[in-house]
């Protein structure tokens, strides 16, 4: 299984595992701290060998990781987490209904719980899934998308994992001008940009496939022009 391991910025590093059932990689970031590892999002099951050793690299145990935050409730983003015993877990409540009841058990609805806000904004995004978050690390300004926009099933850049990824952004751009997003949908995702924009990110780790650096603002500002001209088209 390919598998990309690369510190993104700061005290970042994203991990993205190729998934051969669902043809795309599945992406996860650890987030070193003073007291511990945050981890967004973790892949599946059957992905926690891989993280593991991710974590073994960073000179880590799964006893390190203390918190653990999910961008939405799909089994690809939550189900590796079973592993971490000690770390409190939050996901939003709209997505309660994605988890087993037994699963659910491990996790807080309470986003607003200090020990996620006094590092992280979030805001509710909802097109992906009813509860998918961004999430936004003030101290490094990166921003979490999770699959509200990220590169599902897409190769990397030709520049790597982490990138300025041009090709990537251009193909997003051609995608959402294009009517990738349907009509239906086209305003909600719009609304969810326009909450990404408001952070002053210049990173963006997504849930799938590459990781970009630089000009986030400026890419996000792009695609809501883009979805706007195509709205006023008509689709």
């Amino acid at each position: 299984m390919e598998v990309s391991f690369e510190r993104v910025v700061d005290n970042i590093y994203a991990l993205a595992i190729w998934d051969t059932e669902w043809k795309s990689y599945n992406n996860c970031y650890f987030i070193i701290q003073d007291n511990g590892v945050t981890l967004v999002d973790s892949g599946k099951k059957i992905h926690s060998q891989y993280i593991r050793k991710a974590l073994t690299e960073l000179g880590k145990t799964t006893e390190d990781v203390h918190l653990f935050l999910a961008t939405h409730g799909h089994e690809d983003h939550i189900d590796g987490s079973r592993i971490f015993k000690n770390a409190r877990k939050f996901i939003h409540s709209n997505d309660n209904a994605l988890i087993d009841s037994l699963e659910l058990t491990q996790f807080s609805n309470d986003l607003d719980d200090f020990e996620v806000i006094k590092e992280f904004d979030y805001d509710l995004v909802g097109y992906h899934t009813p509860g998918s978050v961004i999430f936004y690390h003030r101290p490094t300004k990166a921003v979490f998308t999770g699959d509200f926009l990220c590169f599902f099933g897409d190769p990397l850049s030709k520049d790597g994992l982490v990138s300025i990824g041009d090709d990537l952004r251009n193909e997003w751009i051609k995608y959402l001008g294009d009517g990738g997003v349907s009509t239906e949908h086209l305003e909600y995702f719009l609304s969810g940009l326009r909450k990404i924009i408001r952070f002053d990110s210049s990173v963006m780790c997504t849930g799938h496939g590459g990781v970009l650096v630089g000009n986030i603002k400026e890419f996000i500002s792009e695609l809501i022009e883009v979805g706007v001209q195509y709205s006023k088209r008509g689709g």
